[in-house]
């Protein structure tokens, strides 16, 4: 099959177009002033770290503003998944506690390799979505 020389022209300015917008538009959607809850940095730890299978575990997350400003007033929901197929995910209900501070008591039933989801409305009706990889949770110890 030949391809006419300017219908390959065509072909690679439009390629050349898409290559250098979409970047673009990906950048300016991610830290827009349109949005005011676009750029809510996560902060996040786990009590005991590493965390045990079978175990309760303090998930606390900290959140601050583009402005690092912290976050008051979110409702926020954690889902922990399990990279093994089939599991159902373990989920919970963060409480604020002061100074734009969230936590949360979950219990990941497995050892292994977890993802955590935190969802959520922000002040201001925004939404919050953010996800943690929590690699090599210890079995439970006996």
């Amino acid at each position: 099959m030949r391809v006419a020389p300017r219908a390959h022209a065509r072909v690679l300015t439009v390629a050349l177009i898409l290559t250098c917008l979409v970047p673009t538009a990906c950048a300016v959607g991610w830290g827009s002033d349109a949005d005011p809850n676009a750029a809510i940095s996560v902060k996040w730890d786990l009590e005991p770290s590493p965390p045990a299978a079978g175990t309760p575990v303090a998930a606390r997350l900290t959140l601050h503003d583009k402005n690092q400003q912290p976050v008051l007033g979110a409702r926020l929901r954690l889902e922990g998944h399990m990279s093994h197929p089939g599991m159902a995910p373990v989920v919970a209900t963060l409480t604020e506690r002061g100074g734009g501070t969230y936590e949360a008591p979950i219990e990941l039933s497995m050892a292994g390799d977890w993802t955590l989801v935190v969802t959520g409305e922000l002040p201001g009706g925004g939404r919050l979505t953010k996800q943690i990889e929590i690699a090599g949770v210890r079995p439970a110890s006996k």
